[in-house]
């Protein structure tokens, strides 16, 4: 007699062990896309947070004196051309609100930018 087909044990055994694969395989598929886009929405924040630095550079009367702090939206760097005009968030899909802003404080002459974003 010859065989032409799988055994049903046969064919329950590579379910098997798709199964358990998919089981390993899709969680760490999903990890590494939600820290691909929680990386690119650093690089977003950070390229922001660059335009802000040129907008201070070029506004330098603007700078906080000792002990507070000064923001500029990023609506402010966008019609500067400090930033480019479409940022996407990268967590959301949407595009950066132009209410978000850049907080520079100054202490002791060593001045620190923090991005914030507007919770709509």
């Amino acid at each position: 007699m010859e065989n032409k087909g799988f055994t049903l044990v046969e064919l329950l055994a590579t379910l098997t062990i798709l199964a358990i694969l998919a089981v390993i395989v899709f969680p760490n598929i999903f990890g590494i896309l939600n820290r691909s886009n929680e990386s690119a929405y650093e690089s977003q924040v950070d390229s922001i947070i660059n335009g802000a630095k040129n907008y201070y550079a070029d506004h330098a009367e603007q700078l906080p004196d000792d002990g507070f702090s000064h923001t500029v939206t990023l609506g402010t760097l966008k019609e500067g051309n400090y930033v480019d005009k479409d940022i996407e968030n990268p967590l959301t899909g949407e595009l950066f609100n132009d209410e978000d802003s850049v907080t520079v404080s100054n202490h002791q002459e060593n001045y620190t930018y923090e991005f914030q974003e507007k919770n709509t």
